[in-house]
């Protein structure tokens, strides 16, 4: 999107800026860690991301309730490019394989193209949470900034 980033609202009002009729209206969600779906605690290495990708959100003041879904579906695709990726380093990216004449011959490893794939979506889902430098200057990732005065507001959360 071109333009300046908005300033956030909290900001105008210390400002005295702020204009009601000017404001976006939004839907505000606390932030908080979401309940981990049932389906996500049947892989180990999943459930241990899940609780990581939340924590990191909630920190970051993006995770909320209604997220649990988004986060489960993440760090499946993480355990998923994770198992992968260990078969990769197993094997090498150039595995040889024997034709039906009998000709060794040498291709990519097979998961690479499901690693890629498997990537892709990471991408996707960790850009929709400001998980990434690029995406984090398009997420207003702030938790609620309590300040007294400007020169508070200035000094960043405590």
């Amino acid at each position: 999107m071109a333009g300046r980033k908005r300033k956030p609202a909290a900001l105008k009002k210390l400002e005295g800026t702020f204009r009601p009729d000017r404001a976006q209206h939004t839907l505000e969600i606390p932030a908080g860690i979401p309940t981990k779906p049932a389906w996500a605690k049947h892989d180990p290495v999943a459930s241990a991301l899940y609780d990581e990708i939340a924590t990191h959100c909630y920190n970051m003041g993006v995770g909320t309730e209604a997220d649990g879904i988004a986060f489960a579906l993440l760090a499946d695709q993480l355990s998923i490019y994770l198992r992968l990726r260990a078969a990769v380093l197993a094997d090498g990216p150039i595995v040889e394989t024997e034709t039906s004449t009998g000709v060794t011959q040498q291709k990519s490893h097979p998961a690479l193209a499901q690693m890629n794939s498997s990537f892709g979506q990471i991408t996707k889902l960790l850009t929709e949470f400001g998980l990434t430098a690029a995406a984090r200057t398009k997420v207003d990732a702030t938790k609620p900034i309590e300040a007294d005065s400007f020169a508070d507001f200035l000094k960043g959360p405590k």
